[in-house]
């Protein structure tokens, strides 16, 4: 009887363990995906596919840069947007809003840490084109925001130009690379396939945004007419690429990007018949994801393409 106590303990140790474990790694997953850290990815991804696609290395302090100013962007807007996130994102309003006293240190520790890279690793130029970056970026959630009242469509091209611009411009800045059409092209690639993600998250927040007065195509759209729309965008995002490809402006193996095509395809089908929970959740994973694939792809298209 005495031995069966001790093992019926054991066993409810172990339990007791792996269900804090699982606790653990949901709360981990989730601030991984909510705490802006997934979605800030996409920024270094973007650097690491351009490097990739000169056949040029890059440093890891750009990478670490890169990271960490739409982590600094994200953060400030989630905080400063939290209550109104309430309605249209509980999974992570409710999440963020846990931590809601630490966000000021937390904004503190990321904008410390970026200072001090460009201070160590940057030159004067890249470090002014960083700055312009960051401020562009927050000072979208202060004062551009409300321009979307007027303009149809602006958040989406604002936020998907200046992502672009980061990704197609800050490995040319630290590494004083000269611009040419090489950059314009993986501008206008970057921008086309950053408004196709900008847009499909706006579909989730057509009641909020449209409460708010906000002229987004999902508010100005809806949802059916809006992937319609995206799916048209998805193909001729492409073509920068295409005739970069073409022209010998971009390598051949570039191309691999090309998969992407239905990978959007798959995830904007999917988006017509889920609920709204399930909706944001494609947003925070499936749209999120694709930028941080694109080097493992051009990697994957270098090794079998070969040029």
């Amino acid at each position: 009887m005495e031995q069966v106590n001790v093992e019926s303990s054991a066993y409810a140790r172990i339990a007791g363990l792996l269900l804090r474990f699982q606790r653990l790694f949901f709360q981990v997953k989730d601030e991984f995906i909510y705490g802006g850290y997934l979605t800030s990815l996409g920024c270094p991804a973007f650097v690491l596919s351009v490097s990739l696609l000169l056949g040029l290395a890059v440093d890891w302090p750009v990478l670490l840069i890169a990271y960490l100013v739409p982590l600094v962007v994200y953060s400030y807007n989630y905080y400063e947007e939290l209550e109104k996130d309430v309605a249209t994102n509980p999974e992570r309003s409710g999440h963020l809003g846990k931590k809601v006293k630490l966000y000021p240190v937390l904004f503190g520790v990321y904008m410390s840490l970026l200072i001090l890279l460009l201070l160590l690793f940057a030159n004067y130029v890249f470090t002014i084109f960083v700055l312009i970056l960051l401020s562009c970026g927050i000072l979208y959630t202060i004062v551009f925001k409300d321009l979307t009242k007027q303009i149809p469509g602006f958040k989406g091209v604002y936020i998907a130009a200046v992502w672009a611009l980061a990704g197609a411009f800050l490995f040319n800045f630290h590494y004083s690379v000269t611009w040419g059409v090489f950059s314009v092209l993986m501008f206008s690639f970057i921008f086309l396939r950053g408004i196709i993600n900008v847009t499909f998250f706006d579909i989730k927040d057509v009641e909020s945004d449209s409460a708010r007065g906000l002229k987004t195509l999902p508010v100005l759209l809806g949802r059916e007419k809006t992937l319609k729309f995206l799916n048209v965008l998805n193909i001729f995002s492409f073509i920068p690429l295409i005739l970069g490809v073409y022209f010998n402006i971009i390598p051949a193996f570039g191309l691999s990007l090309l998969v992407f095509y239905f990978y959007d395809l798959y995830y904007l089908r999917k988006a017509r018949v889920v609920n709204d929970k399930n909706l944001r959740m494609i947003s925070y994973t499936l749209a999120d994801a694709e930028f941080i694939i694109w080097p493992v792809v051009l990697l994957l298209g270098r090794a079998l393409i070969g040029f």
